[in-house]
């Protein structure tokens, strides 16, 4: 009994003996894969002790450091692209957004069998826009484009057509507290303010681009032929101007004062008042727009091809707002 009891223990020794060898081993061979035949089974359960397993996957301050100053480098290397990104979109949404004021106040007028006004007011974009009155002089009135819509109350147009004086009747009344236009009292407001960031009247008229001489052009189109039908024309002004906020005067007191102003009839013909075109009705009026970086604008370009401009015109008769960008 006692000499079994000896070659046991002898066997036990030599078991220990052999897996310290193997756990050994284990730790000075490189990362092949643990199952290999020729490890113990210790070795498939793990070539590491836990705690170094921990301090092999962690980073080093050097390397955090490393990855930190890459990231860093990357965000200001495509910052400038995201901004031009930014801008674009934004003058991108001003320019349909415009479009689809148009659209729908022609629908407004007809469905509710009245005149609707729509007027544009450009004014300095570095004032807050809840400063009154508006910043509309200086060197650079630039890069804010406000849009409001009112319509008439009692769907008449509250002025007379004519070929001399037209709308002088309509300013009168405006200042008259005996008259239902007192302080556009026979106008409501249809919806709210927009204003539209970063954007300009292009102060230019186009030369001829039609489709016959330009077909290759995404600019191509007929034209109208100079203010008051093209609205970035600083002389496109209409006799039928009103203030906002409703209530203030045409002459102090507003916010902003919209001097450029379409409207549509009943019928839901577009047209701007001046002072002796009466009811005349042309075949296409438009507005020409740039974006501005605050109230820095960049030089109108000559080819209407070339460069970021855009163009929403409006048919006067069918009431189709097209947009055309290069």
């Amino acid at each position: 009994m006692t000499k079994r009891s000896n070659q046991a223990s002898e066997v036990r020794d030599q078991w220990s003996a052999d897996g310290l060898e193997a756990r050994a081993l284990c730790l000075t061979w490189d990362l092949r894969a643990p199952t290999s035949a020729g490890r113990g089974v210790e070795c498939v359960r793990g070539f590491t002790f836990p705690k170094l397993r921990e301090r092999m996957r962690a980073f080093t301050l050097l390397e955090l450091l490393i990855v930190v100053g890459i990231v860093g480098l990357l965000l200001v290397l495509i910052a400038p692209a995201f901004t031009s990104m930014k801008s674009g979109s934004d003058f991108t949404y001003a320019v349909y957004g415009i479009q689809g004021v148009l659209e729908n106040a022609r629908t407004y007028a007809k469905a509710n069998r009245t005149y609707v006004f729509i007027g544009f007011a450009e004014v300095d974009s570095s004032v807050d826009p809840s400063v009154s009155p508006q910043v509309t002089t200086g060197s650079a009135p630039y890069g804010r484009v406000a849009v409001a819509v009112v319509a008439s109350k009692d769907g008449t147009r509250h002025f007379q057509y004519a070929t001399s004086s037209q709308g002088a009747d309509w300013q009168a009344n405006y200042a008259n507290s005996t008259k239902p236009e007192y302080l556009g009292g026979h106008v409501t407001p249809v919806g709210k303010l927009q204003r539209f960031e970063n954007l300009h009247f292009m102060p230019l008229d186009f030369g001829s681009w039609s489709p016959s001489t330009h077909p290759n052009s995404k600019m191509a189109r007929y034209q109208p032929t100079g203010p008051p039908y093209i609205l970035g024309n600083s002389a496109s002004t209409s006799v039928t101007p009103f203030t906002w906020p409703l209530g203030s005067p045409l002459n102090s007191g507003y916010q902003y004062r919209f001097d450029r102003v379409i409207y549509f009839d009943p019928i839901g013909i577009a047209r701007i008042a001046t002072s002796t075109n009466a009811d005349a009705i042309v075949h296409v009026m438009e507005i020409d727009f740039q974006p501005t970086h605050g109230t820095v604008t960049p030089t109108p370009p000559s080819n209407q091809d070339v460069g970021n401009h855009a163009v929403v015109q409006l048919g006067t008769t069918d009431g189709a707002v097209r947009v055309y960008r290069p």
